[in-house]
């Protein structure tokens, strides 16, 4: 593999982070001191989608994959960007506007929606005003066999939205969800570029923090 910028795309996971609103915080725990017993040992306890994670389909879903039953061929690979333009207010993105700008993917390419809401992290704002994907634009991507949806919203669906029905749509075809990614404005919009976003291996679970990140200066593995 030849060097490669490597951009991180994961939010540090912190117990005063900004969380999906009604859930909870991550808990961070002194166990162990290295004054007192000779070594730091940390308990965390955390919802398994804080921060930058991954949705597998049981996450909506009964009798489908668990996180750890996922191919991890998911969850790296060729990978394009569509930006979004206009400033996050909540609104629907269509599948007109992004045909508009002549934004075209592969088969099996990893799609990742950039709305522009990485510019409110850490406010509340983040939680109520990004962009969400229509129906009608997922049917798209579905159509187009992606690998993974990708995106630095918090969700697919709009905060509240009653049986959200865009991540029964994508987990429902067996394509996980990767949310609360960042740094993408360092990403390319032109080109396609790897991607990586691998799930901690959980046995039986519905989802998985991940560290994600990107190497914009390579196009294929």
């Amino acid at each position: 593999m030849s060097r490669s910028r490597i951009i991180d795309l994961s939010y540090t996971i912190s117990n005063d982070m900004l969380v999906y609103p009604d859930t909870e915080q991550p808990s961070f725990q002194w166990i162990k001191r290295v004054n007192s017993e000779g070594v730091n040992l940390t308990r965390i306890t955390m919802l398994v989608h804080t921060g930058t994670h991954v949705d597998a389909p049981k996450h909506f879903l009964d009798n489908v994959p668990c996180i750890e039953e996922i191919s991890l061929d998911s969850f790296f690979g060729p990978c394009k960007l569509f930006r979004y333009s206009n400033k996050p207010a909540n609104q629907e993105i269509t599948l007109e506007e992004v045909q508009r700008s002549g934004f075209n993917l592969n088969q099996e390419d990893i799609f990742l929606l950039a709305t522009g809401i990485e510019a409110f992290a850490e406010t509340r704002e983040y939680n109520y005003l990004y962009p969400f994907p229509s129906e009608k634009l997922i049917r798209w991507l579905i159509s187009k066999k992606i690998k993974a949806y990708m995106t630095d919203a918090t969700s697919v669906d709009p905060v509240g939205a009653e049986g959200s029905p865009k991540h029964h749509l994508l987990l429902g075809a067996g394509i996980p969800i990767v949310e609360n990614l960042c740094n993408l404005s360092q990403l390319p919009e032109e080109k396609p570029f790897i991607i990586f976003a691998l799930p901690l291996k959980l046995g039986g679970r519905e989802g998985a923090p991940c560290r994600a990140v990107a190497l914009p200066d390579m196009e294929t593995l």
